[in-house]
């Protein structure tokens, strides 16, 4: 069987994809929140605001991929007249 075909790979795939991507982007508006915070004295707003931004942001990626992989599974209809006719 080949690894292509195969969906098991393909949603480990998408797991894993999902995972680094959430790591990355908290670590990454973390961290900017953490120097606007420190550059404009408020502690720990702009850090809860990176960390929230970047939840949001990789749930809403997350949810249009999802989307993706179902339109991908779905059989497509070759017909595009009526549904009556074949």
């Amino acid at each position: 069987m080949k690894a292509k075909n195969n969906p098991a790979f393909k949603y480990l795939n998408f797991a894993t994809s999902f995972g680094i991507t959430l790591v990355l982007m908290i670590y990454l508006l973390y961290q900017g929140g953490e120097w606007l915070d420190e550059r404009l004295g408020t502690e720990p707003l702009f850090i809860i605001i990176g960390i929230f931004l970047a939840i949001g942001a990789v749930f809403k990626r997350l949810f249009t991929e999802i989307k993706f992989l179902d339109k991908e599974d779905k059989p497509h209809n070759n017909n595009p007249g009526n549904p009556g006719e074949e």
